[in-house]
């Protein structure tokens, strides 16, 4: 299982201005110092105003630190299932230039969501289209992601209908924990979807520190012990695991780590932190929480 950082979660960082601003090319560093991920996402949005160099110094940086961008996310949905051939055309034209990004990026896939409404007609227009783009995606071997939108892909099983549909193995979906949630029945949902995923957004909302008892509020100190060097370290560590994970506001994550490991998805779960106050800590308690919600199942 690989932990990649969807860089949505600390946008908060790159507002910082004077000598604590990070700037684009700095998010691989800061991903790897501040949160130990060796592995990224970006959406397109960030990207929008630099040029081919600037995005191969990102890559580059990437390279030289050892934290990757291994997934390009189109955040504007595309109207690949649009009646209109102009509309349609330029939803092409625009996944295209997603694919030709991701490429200079060093990611091995790009996403993309489809805005259309959901008919027979539009479904095959989407298909025909998206069989444009993976062409495109085949000759510089890029993966492409569907994420569900409403519409369309919104139900699961019209979004795997329109993969199978599609053909092809660098096709794929982007399953979403908060839309999972959405749908009322998130394991249902993600058992679907992630067969067809080698990548999974796990959004978080936000965060609860666990109750404490009162009893364990204040830990012994190994140095009023008496413990000194190694076995001062060592009951310091032991102390610091029994931390609890902190607690996920809005959903139970259990359910969804339960449906990823009951097909077996091994892949790359992406951290999406969307809550309020500091992202590098809402990123940080979703590692923990995630982790700990994967630990809660093993037994």
């Amino acid at each position: 299982m690989l932990y990649s950082l969807n860089v949505n979660s600390i946008r908060d960082v790159l507002k910082r201005r004077g000598k604590r601003a990070i700037a684009l090319v700095d998010l691989p560093k800061y991903t790897i110092e501040h949160l130990g991920l060796n592995a990224m996402n970006l959406s397109t949005d960030l990207l929008a105003g630099i040029g081919r160099s600037e995005i191969e110094k990102i890559r580059d940086t990437g390279d030289r630190v050892g934290c990757t961008c291994l997934l390009l996310s189109q955040n504007e949905p595309l109207p690949l299932g649009d009646l209109r051939g102009n509309k349609g055309d330029a939803g092409v034209d625009r996944a295209k230039r997603v694919i030709t990004a991701a490429t200079l990026l060093g990611c091995n896939s790009a996403s993309i969501s489809i805005k259309s409404k959901d008919s027979d007609e539009n479904f095959e227009q989407c298909v025909e289209r998206m069989k444009a783009v993976l062409a495109h995606a085949d000759a510089v071997d890029i993966n492409i992601l569907i994420a569900p939108n409403d519409g369309l892909t919104e139900d699961p099983e019209r979004l795997t209908q329109l993969v199978k549909a599609i053909g092809g193995f660098r096709i794929g979906t982007l399953p979403d924990f908060q839309a999972a949630h959405k749908s009322g029945d998130p394991g249902g949902y993600l058992r679907r979807l992630t067969p067809y995923a080698s990548v999974v957004n796990a959004t978080t909302l936000g965060f609860t520190d666990p109750s404490i008892d009162e009893n364990d509020q204040k830990k012994p100190d190994p140095l009023e012990e008496g413990l000194t060097g190694l076995d001062a370290l060592a009951a310091e560590l032991e102390g610091m695991m029994d931390v609890p994970a902190p607690v996920h506001d809005g959903f139970d994550l259990v359910p969804m780590v339960q449906a990823l490991a009951a097909v077996g998805f091994d892949g790359n779960i992406a951290i999406d932190y969307q809550g309020g106050g500091d992202g590098t800590l809402g990123a940080m308690q979703s590692r923990d929480a995630l982790e700990s919600a994967f630990e809660s199942i093993a037994g």
